[in-house]
């Protein structure tokens, strides 16, 4: 009963003032509101009395949703965003499942998900082929951001300089090899996705490409990887697949920027 009573139209209704409240202050520009937005200034924004908004806002603050600053004006809370990435997090995961497994089956070699940890690439989901001879399960465990056809995906839209420093910082990482890596990752900006030609194991080549989150920042990479026999020959065409499945991944996580777009000044 409770819960039905909690899903009226007036509930409802309640849920979507909060969350027009909560839009007017993501949408605020700092430039015109640089000590945050008064109670005036979001009542004016929405057309709505300054003692409803007042209230709304009290009720927000209290929940940490939104934070007031010293001059009184109120603004979104690092708690919001906080609790964006982690729905963020979740969301990637859930809808990248199902495109995973449609991409295995296509091209018939283990694929991956992975996301950047600590300068290191962490494995989050994994699609086995179910050939006799694939690459291994690497769920949860962590390779080096050089060693990876994801590491250069994910670094791709890193100032070159912080690239070479990761790969130095990196174990075995010398001077030759962080150039040797940035070079390639020079290459993947230019046609979209990267190849990791036996760098990680002798016998295994690796494709990549990244995801994209709504912000348009790298989120996640994409990747195929198989025994060199078998993916040398077939590296543009796999690549084609891998691409189709990044930009509806990307799709699906409500960004309009193109995977695979040149890299940006972080």
């Amino acid at each position: 009963m409770a819960s039905e009573q909690k899903n009226t139209p007036a509930a409802r209704s309640g849920a979507s003032r909060v969350m027009a409240v909560l839009d007017a202050l993501a949408s605020a520009d700092p430039a015109a509101y640089p000590d945050g937005m008064s109670v005036a200034d979001v009542a004016r924004v929405l057309g709505r009395e300054k003692s409803v908004v007042s209230r709304q806002l009290k009720s927000l603050l209290e929940t940490g949703m939104v934070a007031r600053r010293p001059s009184m004006g109120y603004e979104l809370s690092w708690r919001l965003f906080a609790l964006a990435v982690r729905a963020g997090d979740q969301r990637l995961t859930t809808l990248a499942a199902p495109l995973l497994l449609r991409l295995t089956e296509t091209v018939r070699e283990r694929t991956y998900l992975s996301v950047l940890s600590d300068g290191e690439v962490l494995t989050v989901l994994s699609e086995g082929s179910r050939r006799s001879i694939e690459a291994v399960n690497w769920v949860g465990r962590t390779i080096p951001a050089h060693r990876s056809s994801s590491g250069m995906a994910l670094l791709m839209d890193y100032e070159d300089e912080h690239i070479l420093d990761l790969v130095r910082r990196g174990e075995g990482g010398s001077e030759r090899e962080a150039k040797a890596f940035l070079a390639q990752v020079e290459e993947a900006r230019v046609r979209g996705y990267t190849v990791a030609n036996r760098i990680f194991d002798p016998e295994l080549v690796g494709i990549g490409a990244p995801v994209r989150d709504f912000t348009g920042r790298i989120k996640a990479a994409v990747n195929i990887s198989g025994p060199a026999s078998r993916i040398e020959p077939h590296i543009q065409s796999l690549a084609g697949h891998l691409l189709a499945t990044t930009r509806t991944l990307h799709s699906s996580l409500g960004s309009d920027v193109r995977p695979g777009a040149g890299p940006s000044a972080l």
